[in-house]
């Protein structure tokens, strides 16, 4: 049977990828490696990625070797709400392990648009990876509901001109019938505006601003983002060092920055702590040494950093020269597994919030499955929680799949399939990956007051509390967490 083809491409200008790359998704158990190529930006590459000529209008198809049957002739491809077309390439399936998949039904296009380059690109580009893992890892077993995906992933570089071209492209060009793992900090309106036009769902993604529990077309995997922030606080409060006080640098070019911002005193409540200086910042400053002069004086001893990765690391260097070492604390999608590896990040000791169980546990079914994939498909590359939120929404759209498993092995993927899918999730914990996630008609998602921490210290990455989510009640006050296991930092 031909081997299942996933798409991956990235296109950009300037000191972006400047061509579309396409990848063979073959049978078998062949490891890919999906770390950056020699002097390409870093974030995460395509799987196998083969250059194609920029001036191509479509690329051509690149096939793993036949192996088996061979295809049955004249598939199509449905539009996103049911039409339908002659398909110019159609991949078979693998037949999935239980031999649920008879025979493969029609592809299903998915979309993901994401900075993989920019303002923020080598920090959340590990969600192009984790995506890819996912549709590497779920075509092997057979499709979703036996139907091979074929996954298109585009940089956006953080230019919401260039989300909303490649929504377009995406959704009206190229069949793609929902967009999945969106990673957009920093253009999320862009995106909104998109989903809600088209009556399109976004599926997972980097859940760091707000519109992710605003929107009926937003369909977050975890944790409400602001919760994410108050965790990262709450953790680093506990450790500091004498009286309790926490102050905020937030960077100027986002609008869930001023979010950040708006939330910091409840955040610092919430952790129990006096509210220090708030300092509005740049992502592209070279030196913060100021606003560490300010922190210090104030006595601020637990510091969040609304900063990506880079920042956040001259930031603590900032700190450092002036012999100030506050607790650091930030949102989990701000640290990617290349930062990490700062020493002043490690020294300072750093907490992280996020909506999804830390990376590192592997105590649930679910993040087991994500440990295995990651294992199989990319075993030489870095994994971050950016990662697991790639796969983590891969995850969700699966779920939601496995609600309208009838109509969707009788028939074709369509948007209005996967909406009626995600709309039947009640409390979906991703076999242990999210809190619950719970979705209603022409509502936004449900705001759920939960978070995982996260710890970096001296020997790398811990969880704050294990598989362990802390959840709050009505009153903001931290109830007793859900099932999991602690972990080694938990308190």
């Amino acid at each position: 049977m031909p081997g299942l083809v996933l798409l991956l491409v990235a296109t950009a200008c300037g000191t972006r990828l400047d061509h579309e790359s396409v990848a063979a998704v073959g049978n078998g158990d062949a490891p890919v490696d999906l770390s950056p190529p020699a002097g390409a930006p870093a974030a995460p590459a395509a799987v196998g990625a083969a250059t194609v000529d920029a001036a191509t209008p479509e690329p051509a198809t690149v096939a793993s070797a036949s192996v088996g049957a061979a295809a049955p002739s004249g598939p199509t491809v449905h539009d996103r709400r049911g039409g339908s077309e002659p398909a110019a390439v159609a991949p078979a399936a693998r037949p999935a392990a239980a031999g649920k998949c008879a025979q493969p039904l029609e592809p299903v296009v998915l979309g993901q648009t994401l900075a993989t380059s920019g303002l923020v690109g080598a920090t959340i580009g590990g969600l192009r990876a984790g995506l890819a893992i996912w549709a590497k890892d779920v075509n092997a077993r057979g499709g979703l509901e036996c139907h091979p995906v074929r996954l298109i992933q585009l940089d956006d570089a953080s230019d919401p001109a260039r989300v909303t071209a490649n929504w377009n492209s995406l959704i009206h060009d190229r069949g793609a019938v929902a967009i999945v793992g969106g990673g957009v900090p920093i253009a999320i309106a862009a995106l909104r505006t998109a989903a809600e036009r088209d009556r399109v769902p976004v599926v997972g993604g980097d859940v760091t601003a707000e519109d992710w529990v605003q929107s009926p077309y937003l369909f977050p995997t975890g944790g409400a983002p602001l919760t994410s922030y108050d965790g990262g606080v709450i953790d680093a409060a506990r450790v500091a060092e004498g009286p309790r006080k926490a102050g905020l640098f937030y960077c100027v070019e986002a609008s869930i920055c001023t979010g950040l911002k708006n939330n910091f005193p409840k955040s610092a409540e919430r952790a129990q702590a006096a509210l220090g200086p708030i300092a509005a910042t740049s992502l592209t400053q070279p030196d913060y040494t100021s606003e560490c002069q300010t922190m210090k004086a104030a006595g601020v001893n637990t510091l969040f950093l609304g900063l990506d990765g880079s920042a956040s690391i001259r930031a603590a260097r900032s700190c450092a020269s002036l012999n100030y070492f506050p607790t650091i604390s930030m949102g989990a999608i701000g640290l990617s597994a290349a930062a990490a590896a700062d020493a002043g990040l490690r020294r300072n000791k750093t907490f992280l919030g996020s909506g999804v169980v830390p990376y590192t546990t592997t105590d649930t079914p679910g993040i087991r499955a994500f440990h295995a994939a990651t294992q199989r498909w990319m075993p030489a590359g870095p994994i971050d929680q950016q990662t697991l939120l790639g796969w983590a929404a891969g995850k969700l759209l699966e779920a939601a799949l496995a609600q309208v498993s009838g109509p969707a092995s009788g028939g074709a993927v369509t948007t209005d399939l996967i909406l009626d899918g995600l709309w039947r999730l009640k409390n979906e914990k991703l076999d242990g990956i999210s809190p619950g996630a719970t979705f209603t008609r022409g509502r936004p998602a449900t705001a759920v007051d939960c978070y995982y921490g996260l710890r970096l210290d001296e020997h790398g990455f811990g969880a704050v509390a294990g598989s362990r989510p802390t959840c709050f009640d009505a009153s903001h006050r931290p109830v007793t967490r859900l099932t999991g296991s602690p972990g080694p930092h938990d308190g």
